[in-house]
Parts: C-alpha cells; sequence; structure tokens
C-alpha cells in the first residue's frame, strides 16, 4: 500500500519505536518499583548494570509520551498558523479541531464499551463496570490531556501566526522553563511532606506534556528554516548527544546503588533527560529523507502508526488481565534461572514488543473495517 504524501515515514516510524517504548516501561514498571524498594526477589536486578537497564527502560514511558505530543505539535501548530495565515474563520478551525477530536474520541468510546461488554457478558475485568468510573477517567487520563490539547490547537496556531518568530520561541521556552522549575519545586516539597503535593505533581504532569506539544511547533520552525545537510546534521548529534547523556547518566546510578535517584530521574514532571531525550528523538527524525526504498515497507509503517491511540486505549483498559501475567513470568525468572537477571529482561523486553504489534494489528483492522464500511 503506498503511503500517503503528507506523511513523513521516519516520524511515523518513531511513533512506532515510542509505542514499544510505553509497552516495554509499562511490563517493567513494577518490576522497577519493586527493585528499588528491595524487594528481596527483585534484588539480581538491583546490581550493576542491570539497575541501569531498569532505569533506562523506566525513562522510556516518559519519553515516550512527550514524543507524541511533541510529534502532533509539530504538525498540529504549523497547521493552524497556516490556516489563520490564510484567512480561516473560527468556524473552519474548529470544524477541523472537533473532526481531529473526532479520530481520538470515537476509537476510545469504542474500546470501552467493547472492554465493559466484555467485562459484563464474559469474563470481569477488574474495576471495569458501570459502577465504577476510574477505568476511563484518569485510567485514560494520557487520552484526554491528549484531546485536550489537540483541542487547544488552534489558540496555539493563533499565537504563532500573531507573533513573530523570535518572540513566540522565547515565549515558548520561557514557559517551558517555568514549568519545570515548578515541577522541580512540587518534586521537592512532596519528597519532604509524604507526597502531599503529588497530586499537584499529577497536574504539572499533564502541564509538561502541553509543553511537549509546544516544543514540537519549534522543532517545526528549526527543520523548516535550517539547510536539509545542516539540519540532518544537528538532529545526529542532539540524538547522539543525548543518548550518551542519559546512558551515562543511568550507569553511574546503577554503579553507585543510588535507585532513588533513578526513579526521581524518570517521573513524568521531572524527568527533563527524557525531555530532552524527545525533543532529540523527533529532531533526528524529522530531518531524515521522508521517502522509503520500499513502498510496502513504507506503508506499514503508517498503517501500524496509525493504530498508536488504538494501543494504549487497549493496553489500558487490560492492564489488570496483562500485568499480572507479566508481572509473575518476571518474578519466576528471577529466581529459576542461572543468569536472571540478564534473561528477565531480555524476556519482559520481547514479550513486550509482540505484545504490542498484536494490539496495533487488532487496531489497524479496526480501522479497516470501519473505512469499509463508511465507503459502503
Amino acid at each position: 500500500m503506498q503511503p500517503k504524501a503528507a506523511r513523513n515515514i521516519p516520524i511515523e516510524a518513531l511513533r512506532l519505536i515510542a509505542v514499544a517504548g510505553i509497552a516495554v516501561f509499562h511490563t517493567f514498571q513494577w518490576t522497577f518499583q519493586a527493585t528499588c524498594i528491595g524487594a528481596v526477589e527483585y534484588a539480581p536486578l538491583a546490581i550493576f548494570p542491570y539497575s541501569g537497564a531498569l532505569g533506562f527502560i523506566n525513562l522510556l514511558g516518559c519519553w515516550a509520551n512527550e514524543v507524541f505530543f511533541m510529534i502532533s505539535g509539530y504538525f498540529l501548530i504549523a497547521s493552524a498558523a497556516r490556516a489563520w495565515d490564510g484567512g480561516a474563520t473560527w468556524k473552519s478551525q474548529m470544524q477541523r479541531t472537533v473532526q481531529r477530536l473526532g479520530k481520538v474520541v470515537m476509537p476510545t468510546a469504542f474500546y470501552c464499551v467493547v472492554a465493559l461488554a466484555w467485562s459484563t457478558v464474559v469474563s470481569p475485568i477488574p474495576d471495569v463496570t458501570l459502577n465504577t468510573h476510574y477505568w476511563y477517567t484518569l485510567g485514560l487520563e494520557f487520552i484526554w490531556v491528549y484531546a485536550a490539547t489537540v483541542f487547544m490547537a488552534p489558540w496555539f496556531g493563533l499565537a504563532k501566526s500573531r507573533l513573530s518568530q523570535k518572540s513566540n520561541t522565547v515565549t515558548v521556552i520561557a514557559v517551558g522553563i517555568f514549568a519545570f522549575v515548578v515541577n522541580g519545586y512540587l518534586a521537592a516539597m512532596s519528597a519532604t511532606s509524604g507526597g502531599e503535593f503529588s497530586w499537584l505533581q499529577k497536574l504539572m504532569s499533564a502541564v509538561t506534556y502541553v509543553i511537549a506539544f509546544l516544543i514540537g511547533g519549534l522543532l517545526r520552525d528549526v527543520t523548516g528554516a535550517m539547510d536539509s545537510e545542516k539540519a540532518g546534521a544537528l538532529g545526529t548529534r542532539s540524538l547522539a548527544a543525548v543518548l550518551a547523556i542519559a546512558t551515562i547518566l543511568e550507569g553511574v546510578l546503577s554503579f553507585t546503588g543510588n535507585l532513588t535517584a533513578m526513579a526521581v530521574l524518570s517521573y513524568k514532571s521531572t524527568s527533563l533527560i527524557s525531555f530532552a531525550l524527545a525533543a532529540a528523538s523527533l529532531l533526528f527524525a524529522a530531518t531524515r529523507r521522508s521517502a522509503s526504498g520500499n513502498p510496502r515497507t513504507a506503508g506499514v509503517i503508517v498503517t501500524l502508526s496509525t493504530a498508536t491511540l488504538g494501543f494504549y486505549v487497549m493496553q489500558s483498559l487490560a492492564s489488570s488481565l496483562w500485568r499480572p501475567v507479566f508481572n509473575t513470568l518476571l518474578a519466576n525468572i528471577l529466581v529459576s534461572q542461572n543468569s536472571p537477571a540478564a534473561i528477565c529482561i531480555i524476556t519482559g523486553t520481547v514479550i513486550s514488543i509482540v505484545f504490542a504489534l498484536a494490539l496495533l494489528i487488532i487496531d489497524a483492522a479496526r480501522s479497516l473495517i470501519v473505512r469499509k464500511l463508511k465507503r459502503q
């Protein structure tokens, strides 16, 4: 299948890498937490270099979420700004926004209905009932924050079209710095007050995702203003530098046994290294050649990348089913193998990617069926 010309294949491929990052992160989330608190059965993972590998994996969740927001900001803010410059009205902007929100809300509602029906008729899914609401509200927090951010895209585009490029850049960077300063302050206050400010930290995590959306818009300016060869070199050097810093940082913390610092480093609102890695990843992808030498490969990438949202919703709604199975499998490996830590990490990574691919294929099939029904 030939992908649409508007699709940037390297960026679509980055979406898939981010999906893999989310899947691996969620598989090891409890394992990392248990290792940090010193659970005896997870002791093999608490030593160098395995704790460093776990720490790096724990960065992937925050990194992937910020990648998703940055990619959307990269395209949507520029699109909204161009529309305003072309004489768009609020009515036309809202119509486009409603169409985009439909692509977020409708698949989410579909999977919520399927999960509820399965839990009611076939086999109970813990916490998925008519009498509970967490599973479709805060349980899908990422989706609703994303939808709210997409809704704000016309306003961000309007600001971009009205401000000079320098003013827009300075404003976004200043707001981003302020947000991370507040994040750091709240993290420090929460640590000294027994978690009293944790709810504010979660709120600021959502704000951080909006900042990522805005930074994505700035990266579009960078790639558009620079010579392609210079932009490509900048993307390569940036990604290599941030990857090296993240690897060295996790290695040092692993070697010194500072697992607490690893946990703080990877929290959504305070993981500056994840944020920088997300920006460098998008810059690298955006400065690659968009054309693919193999149209079929490009078509597969586009098809699977458009199933990203479906993957996230399915994984979240079914987490009470797959997570205990994965946790038990990894825990059993740690107590039964000759090289338990390495085998545990490799096994967890493989099953995460296979699981993610299965969910992507399911949602791609759903999308295909919907398109065929619409044509009929």
